[in-house]
């Protein structure tokens, strides 16, 4: 690879690189991917050779998570470098549109302001949330499909459900099913026939539809692209170009996101007579959990049961986890497509890769089927970097890592300056530059020893909007432990050198006490972050966002300026936390909430004031100018 020579030029906000043989990235991220690629002991295998041979470039992070095991959230935080406890992102909300990222200046635009052309295709942002304007180019967004279609307007764009496999709905198995779209799976192979039903005003339909338009399928010869093979094949052609300037080259699949679609070759490569169910599928392992975290009227567990235990097909369950695995295989061979261009193109001695997911997915592993948990299925992901000059090939990095440092690492990959959110949002970035373990596996790196993921207390199932950013869980992975603290206290501790599956909760065991006591201290530390400023008395001058923590007591009210916050009749001390923040203001008082009151307008600077009753041990932290 080409010596990276640097210039150093410096800039407001930091040191940037100016120098023509820059670095340029390719960045892919694959939606709802769980560590399968890593070919855990215990778990089905299935080959990935393009992820393998990326691998033995480079060096793998094998204990990598996200920060939040849902899309948005997950995606947000990585791109803007800011924790979801940072931000109070933590649901399925848009960025922004959040008090806190929307100021923030995300990793493509700061990419597109220093230097580097921005192309990017599939998912990278969640929805449709990519600011666009920073890409030189742009290509075809993420997309879940093909889908079926019943010939109405209303659902001509998708999300229904496959109609040869409406009997997984059942009276005996779990009729009121969320998102059924969801569930379905299989070979597109199966063309899907909605019939007429003219009483019910339904034209009916027969085959595939992509982006309200007929997508063709006569064979597995001829039939149409499907999203990500044409995402794969935008990339190749990206990097097949000559470019004048460095670039950065984001490329987003959707699968293995639901529902689990995929040509017939894949499930080929997997016959059911040949899939064995690992034990650790079946072991029931939510006795010791703690309650809030195992609760199984949340959306991954009924998933579990409507498939495992569904009377008029005993097999449903293996034939998901078929189509899961045959994803999984399909996806690699459009990894495989976007790494041949590479390798074949003008850039491939001077082009990082970084390949991973935004979080992980269960597929069986506590009687889960989704994402959205705080064990190893839920956050573990598949973290890859190879391409840099002088860096060690074929090896493994066990130290606990997260998406919070991408941003930093290509800060530091790209001689990009240090400081993105200088003059517009003032916040430093969460994460720490992987660049010293990527040198060095076995380095002392500046990032913490744990990898800390936060979790939304209730699931989208339950359709209350953006509850869950009121009662968010958290948990941190050690190289050999995993500690879990939830909102209302609970406790979970696992040892993975003994119980890689989490089957046992020793979190009650005095034996492990001191363990239980260092983790979560470092959880309380990463979750609470070090902006805050003890107090004597609540602040003199006008103030915008905040944050407060500290102990009520009596009747009285708390304002900021004109604004009601907050009105109160405690008897004895109290804990209290008052995060306001653009249009929302949230209470906590003892540890439980009390209020979530939106406005139509941003909250206005201005002093806060305590009329009656009284505040003690305060801490407040500022959240936006």
């Amino acid at each position: 690879m080409t010596t990276f020579l640097l210039a150093l030029l410096l800039l407001d906000g930091g040191i940037v690189a100016q120098a023509s043989d820059r670095p340029n990235v390719l960045f892919i991220i694959v939606d709802d991917l769980n560590d399968m690629p890593l070919h855990p002991q215990g778990k089905p295998y299935v080959p990935t050779p393009n992820f393998d041979r990326l691998a033995k470039r480079g060096v793998s992070f094998t204990n990598a998570h996200c920060n939040d095991p849902i899309c948005a959230p997950s995606r947000a935080s990585m791109l803007t470098g800011l924790y979801p406890q940072t931000s109070s992102l933590y649901w399925f909300e848009d960025y922004r549109q959040n008090a806190i990222l929307s100021r923030a200046v995300t990793l493509t635009e700061h990419l597109a302001t220093n230097g580097y052309d921005v192309f990017g295709v599939g998912k990278i942002y969640h929805g449709n949330q990519d600011p666009k304007r920073f890409y030189t180019q742009r290509g075809p967004g993420g997309n879940i499909g093909p889908w079926p279609w019943d010939g109405t307007k209303t659902n001509r764009r998708g999300f229904l459900p496959h109609p040869q496999q409406l009997y997984f709905y059942a009276d005996d198995a779990d009729p009121d099913m969320d998102y059924k779209w969801e569930h379905t799976f299989g070979p597109i192979s199966r063309i899907p026939s909605y019939p007429a039903d003219p009483d019910g005003d339904v034209p009916g339909y027969r085959g595939w539809r992509l982006s309200g338009e007929t997508w063709h399928y006569a064979s597995e010869e001829d039939r149409d692209l499907m999203p990500d093979e044409t995402n794969a094949a935008w990339a190749a052609k990206v990097l097949g170009q000559n470019h004048e300037q460095p670039f950065a080259l984001f490329t987003g699949f959707s699968r293995t996101h639901t529902p689990l679609y995929a040509p017939q070759k894949y499930f080929d490569k997997f016959p059911l007579a040949e899939i064995e169910i690992p034990d650790c599928y079946l072991k029931g392992d939510l006795e010791d959990c703690a309650p809030s975290l195992a609760n199984t009227s949340l959306y991954a567990f009924r998933r579990y049961r409507m498939l495992f235990n569904h009377s008029a097909q005993p097999e449903l369950y293996k034939q998901w986890l078929q189509s899961y695995m045959a994803c999984v295989a399909f996806v690699d061979d459009q990894v495989g497509t976007v790494l041949d261009a590479l390798e074949a193109s003008p850039h491939a001695e001077n082009t990082i890769v970084i390949l991973t997911s935004d979080h992980g997915f269960h597929v069986g592993g506590k009687n889960a089927l989704y994402k959205q948990t705080l064990w190893d299925s839920g956050t573990r992901i598949p973290f890859i970097v190879a391409g840099l000059d002088g860096m060690p090939e074929g090896v493994n990095c066990d130290q606990p890592i997260s998406l919070i440092d991408v941003y930093p690492t290509f800060i530091d990959l790209c001689g990009l300056p240090q400081a993105p959110h200088k003059g517009r949002l003032g916040y430093p970035l969460d994460g720490h530059s992987l660049r010293p373990l990527i040198e060095n596996p076995k380095a002392k790196w500046s990032g913490p020893e744990v990898a800390i993921t936060a979790l939304p207390g209730k699931d989208h199932s339950q359709h209350q909007e953006h509850l869950g950013t009121l009662y968010p869980h958290f948990s941190v992975r050690a190289k050999d432990w995993r500690y879990s603290l939830t909102s209302d206290g609970q406790e979970e501790l696992y040892r993975y050198s003994t119980d890689p599956y989490e089957f046992t909760n020793l979190a009650g065991n005095a034996e492990f006490a001191d363990v239980k006591t260092s983790l979560r201290k470092q959880l309380i530390e990463l979750r609470d972050g070090s902006r805050w400023r003890e107090m004597d008395s609540l602040p003199g001058q006008r103030i915008g966002g905040f944050e407060l923590q500290g102990d009520w007591r009596g009747k009285g009210s708390l304002r900021q300026a004109d604004s009601l916050l907050i009105e109160l009749d405690e008897p004895d001390w109290t804990p209290i936390r008052v995060r306001l923040a653009g249009k929302r203001c949230q209470v906590w008082l003892n540890d439980r909430v009390h209020s979530d009151t939106p406005s139509e307008v941003e909250y206005p600077r201005g002093k806060l004031q305590l009329r009656s009753g009284e505040l003690r041990n305060l801490k407040l932290q500022r959240l936006t100018p």
